[in-house]
Parts: structure tokens; sequence; C-alpha cells
């Protein structure tokens, strides 16, 4: 009689292997072995919002907060650089780069935030222009307060935005506050560039941008008075509503880690038709103005 045992041990063998194969497909992944592609070995990781310490502000997540010093004019046309101090700013894309690298400065409050558009209220308290300087003999401008609206729309590399601003108010004893509307019209393009210190992307942003301004602006700026060229001995001129000034800038941000950055940016301002011809602009100020920051900030 022919033995079924090594038949029957055969087959008990090949059961126990199926069992243990079943076994270690269906052990957790928790459990299974880490391979440098897993996220605790990236060597180069892509930082993620969602990596951000839940106490942390909703309007600072993925942004930066730090400060910057550098440079700007005293006055539109004056010529003299004076010191710089503000915030630091975010170039990560074409929306927001659009406020640190605007020509018409303010204070831009979105009411209206979708991916492709956006709206909102702006503000700003322009400062006094002295009669000194390339100014001196003609009319010292006092502080006043702007508002206005503002809107921009594109994608997260290229966005084209509008605002509007004018005085508001002014102290009643101010007898001379700065006056008139101005708008703007510009486009900024943002680029990644290559990786550095935490895997994040360097940052570029670009912007251009024109400004017109209404004849009671322009003329109180530029304009001279027959008593203003009595005073200064400059030509009476008469400065008439139009394009004001074009503009050109551009930011970069360089990433020391996951959440360290150096920042920084430049920018040029080129005044144009009756801003430019002023006689206190040709004969003692700069048609072209010059500014720019650098800064250390720390990214939410």
């Amino acid at each position: 009689m022919v033995s079924r045992a090594p038949s029957n041990l055969v087959c008990s063998g090949a059961f126990v292997g199926l069992a243990a194969l079943a076994m270690a497909l269906s052990t957790p992944a928790s459990a299974q072995t880490v391979t440098l592609r897993d996220p605790a070995f990236d060597l180069n990781p892509v930082p993620s919002n969602n990596n951000t310490a839940p106490w942390v502000p909703g309007f600072l997540r993925g942004r930066p907060l730090g400060l910057v010093v550098g440079i700007k004019p005293s006055f539109e046309g004056s010529g003299d650089l004076i010191p710089n101090y503000g915030l630091a700013s975010d170039y990560s894309n074409g929306f927001s780069a659009r406020s640190p690298l605007q020509t018409m400065g303010s204070i831009d409050i979105p009411l209206l935030d979708m991916p492709m558009l956006k709206l909102g209220i702006a503000g700003n308290l322009l400062p006094e222009i002295k009669a000194e300087g390339p100014r001196e003999g003609l009319d010292r401008l006092l502080p006043s307060i702007t508002a206005g609206a503002w809107g921009s729309a594109g994608v997260e590399t290229l966005s084209v935005d509008v605002k509007v601003l004018g005085q508001v108010w002014a102290p009643e004893l101010f007898e001379n506050p700065r006056e008139g509307y101005e708008a703007q019209f510009g486009m900024t393009f943002y680029t990644p560039l290559g990786r550095l210190g935490g895997g994040r992307n360097v940052d570029l942003a670009f912007r251009a941008d024109v400004t017109i301004a209404d004849d009671a602006y322009m003329n109180q700026h530029f304009g001279i008075s027959a008593s203003e060229a009595a005073a200064s001995g400059l030509d009476a001129f008469t400065a008439s509503a139009g394009l004001k000034s074009m503009g050109v800038g551009a930011g970069l941000v360089l990433p020391l880690s996951r959440n360290f950055e150096l920042q920084g940016k430049v920018g040029v301002t080129q005044l144009l038709h009756d801003a430019a011809a002023s006689p206190w602009v040709v004969e003692r100020g700069e048609s072209t103005d010059l500014n720019g920051n650098i800064g250390f900030a720390f990214r939410f």
C-alpha cells in the first residue's frame, strides 16, 4: 500500500505559506519598512501651509513677518533719497507682489478675495511736502487723508490691477492740504526659480505701472502760480490732468530655510508730461526717482 503522508505534508506547508503571505499583505502601512522616499527622509521637501502651527492666525499662514530697511525719495521729483523702514513683503505670487511693488502706495484691504479676482478698499496718509529744497519758494503742502478702491484679476503668475485714490479729509485749519485724485494701472509677473533652503523656491516678481492724475493734483504738486514764481524765481507753469508717471520694479526672496528668508526690492519711477516739465523739477529736482529695500523675515 502506498503511503499518502508526504502529500498531506505538502498541502499543510502550502496552506501555512499562503496564510503567512496574507498576513504580510494585511500588515498596516505604519508597520511597513521606511525608505528614503518617505516624507521623513525627503532630502528636498516642498513646504506646505499645512505644516504651519495651529496657533498661527489665518492671515499669517504662509506669509512672512519681518523688517526691511531701504531708501525712497522724500517726495516725487525731489531727487533726495531718505531712509525708509517697513514690514517684510510677500512676493510669492502675482497678486501679493502687486502691493509692495506698486508706485502709488496705500493700505489695501480686500473685501472680495477669490482665486482669480480680488476687490477692496484703499487708504493712505499723504505726508507734508515742505517748501524747501527743490520746492523752495513754493507753497507748503500739508497732509491729508486719501481713500478709494482697487481691484486685481489674473492667476498666480500674472495679474493686472487698477486703483483710484482721492483726498477725503484734512483738518479745517490746514490752509493748503494735499488734494486731487490719482489712478494707477499695473501688471505684475511672478516666476519661481530654483529651490534653496528648506526646498523652497526662490521668488522673483516684476511689475510695471502707469499713474494718471486730475487737474487739482497736477497743478498743486507740479504747477507754479504767479505768486510762487515771484517768490521762487521760477517761471509760472500750469500742469494739466493726464499721465503723471510710470514705474517698474522687481522683488526677490532668497529662502535660507523652511521658515527664514532674505528679501529685497528695487524700483524706478519716471515722471511724465507736465510732471516732468515742471520748472521746479527741471531746474532743481529729478524726473527719475529710485527706491529699494532689503530685509530679513520669518515665514509662517
